[in-house]
């Protein structure tokens, strides 16, 4: 029977607010292939939608088990009559998922590793994992006789219990090299426990993984494929240079690098976003292979009828300086900075506009820090717009803004709104992450200022003004810069890498859907690398 080879796009998110997904999965149903995101929600119903480009969006809910099961096990919580499935449900994923050696095994004997070394776990860990589960799944039937019993704690014990898991994970902070990620990220076993089932029941024959805590989901999923008898590729988007995330607890990175080390290998083709990150990536892992690089380039598409683009929105004239900042707000994100900036006597008469994906606590903190410094009147916090709308929208602004702070996911960072901006004509203003500014400078695109300096960012800003003009014109007669970094130089990447994939499983690459103008079926965000 002819079919069309199906594509599991999986980010740790839901897929509708992640712009490199929904692009990516518009490509790959465009390419022909059964394309569909399995994204992840708090909710209680399972959200599915079919876009009018022909992929199709699963949102799965993913309830809280694996850490209610971490307080049973210590004598906090004792099952009740709805209570059993907890320890029931982490049981069966113990049994499925945790011993994947057997599994992995399998997929190893006709596949060339991605690695140099393959982790090989030994016997006696393998046969403690055995018991262990074993152990698990006795004392899970022993407590349950006693669910219709309520049990009550002792107020002595409890106290003494949460004083010692305050205690452990503040030595944990202080040592972040000790977090194990399953300990650490319970709510990664929690999408697996979820997810597991659905991919599953989907079947794909190639999942493309887009966050770290998804890699676990789809190693095991290809394993149980394997002992089924059926072969599985498995692609991983290494968005972010995990070891070196800015504004994340540390006791979380070393779980999420932990958790990229263990599985990476079991990857048969990784993509990244930087020429930087992909170096890294291959000195970390030891990759036979280096990354393919994917950009997170914008898709261009004019605005829908009625909607304002950025001036309009903000209510500004075409005459007013206007500064614009399009993504995620946090403090490593550097937009405070900008803020500062403008405090200068030569920026006296520039806004800027921010086009923040909500009004989160970050949001308010911004607006409530332009209010104090007297610039509330200069700052314009905007609503995204849909992924594809995003270059038109803000291509009414004077500059675009990259103030990121310097870390080392930073410093090999190129963010989709770096692109987003060079695909609207917009001259850019960067710290000097060095990813970012070496493109600025190699390519004179705008200006590079040292990070967290106001000052310098003044600077850099009033250079850019005096030559406006003239950046302006070399942005927008230049069509090749503009393809370079737009999602159609992408495709052809993505369609060889899927290609490739097909191949090793002995399936045919599909033809090409013909394109027809997309209308946007959710307002998505950009989700920064």
């Amino acid at each position: 029977m002819n079919r069309l080879p199906r594509i599991v796009l999986m980010p740790g998110n839901n897929a509708l607010i992640d712009a490199r997904v929904m692009k990516n999965l518009r490509s790959a149903a465009e390419l022909g292939y059964d394309a569909i995101a399995l994204g992840i929600s708090r909710g209680e119903t399972i959200h599915q939608e079919t876009l009018p480009h022909g992929g199709r969006v699963i949102i799965q809910p993913v309830n809280q088990r694996y850490e209610l099961w971490r307080r049973y096990r210590r004598g906090r919580v004792w099952f009740d009559r709805t209570d059993r499935s907890i320890g029931r449900a982490y049981a069966r994923y113990l049994y499925q998922n945790k011993l994947d050696d057997p599994a992995r095994a399998a997929r190893d004997l006709n596949r060339v590793t991605s690695v140099k070394r393959p982790h090989q776990t030994g016997r006696v860990v393998r046969l403690a994992r055995r018991v262990y589960a074993l152990a698990i799944r006795v004392l899970v039937k022993t407590r349950s006789l006693r669910a219709d019993r309520e049990i009550k704690r002792d107020t002595w014990y409890a106290v003494r219990l949460e004083a010692w898991r305050r205690g452990r994970y503040a030595w944990l902070r202080l040592t972040p090299w000790r977090a194990r990620w399953r300990r650490a990220l319970p709510y990664a076993v929690d999408q697996a426990i979820d997810l597991g089932p659905r991919l599953d029941e989907l079947a794909p024959d190639i999942v493309h993984v887009h966050d770290v805590y998804m890699m676990h989901v789809a190693v095991q999923y290809a394993g149980r494929a394997a002992l089924a008898g059926r072969a599985v590729r498995l692609i991983y988007d290494a968005r972010e240079f995990v070891p070196g995330l800015a504004h994340v607890d540390p006791v979380r990175v070393e779980a999420y690098s932990r958790l990229e080390a263990e599985y990476i290998q079991d990857f048969d083709r990784v993509i990244t976003v930087s020429e930087s990150l992909a170096d890294l990536l291959v000195k970390r892992h030891g990759l036979v292979r280096r990354p393919d690089l994917v950009l997170n380039a914008p898709i261009t598409e004019p605005l829908s009828p009625g909607t304002p683009d950025v001036r309009q929105a903000a209510g500004l004239g075409p005459e007013v300086f206007l500064l614009v900042y399009s993504g995620v707000v946090n403090p490593a994100r550097g937009v405070g900075v900008v803020l500062y900036a403008m405090l200068r006597h030569e920026l006296d008469d520039v806004h800027l506009a921010v086009v923040a994906n909500n009004r989160g606590t970050a949001v308010r903190q911004l607006i409530g820090e332009a209010d104090y410094l007297g610039l509330a009147d200069r700052l314009h916090v905007l609503p995204f717009v849909p992924y594809d709308q995003v270059t038109a929208y803000i291509s009414t602004a004077d500059v675009g803004l990259s103030p990121l702070s310097r870390a080392v996911n930073h410093d090999v960072a190129l963010t989709n709104k770096f692109c987003e901006y060079i695909a609207a004509g917009l001259p850019i203003v960067t710290s000097d992450t060095p990813e970012q500014a070496g493109l600025v400078e190699d390519l004179d695109l705008g200006a590079v200022f040292e990070a967290e300096n106001p000052e310098a960012c003044a600077v850099a800003i009033k250079r850019v003004i005096d030559r406006l003009a003239e950046l302006n014109r070399r942005l927008k007669d230049d069509a090749a810069l503009r393809h370079r970094f737009s999602w159609e130089a992408q495709v052809p990447v993505l369609a060889r890498i899927y290609a490739d994939q097909c191949a090793a499983l002995g399936l045919t690459p599909p033809q090409p859907r013909p394109t027809r103008p997309p209308q946007s079926a959710a307002s998505a965000s950009q989700t920064e690398s």
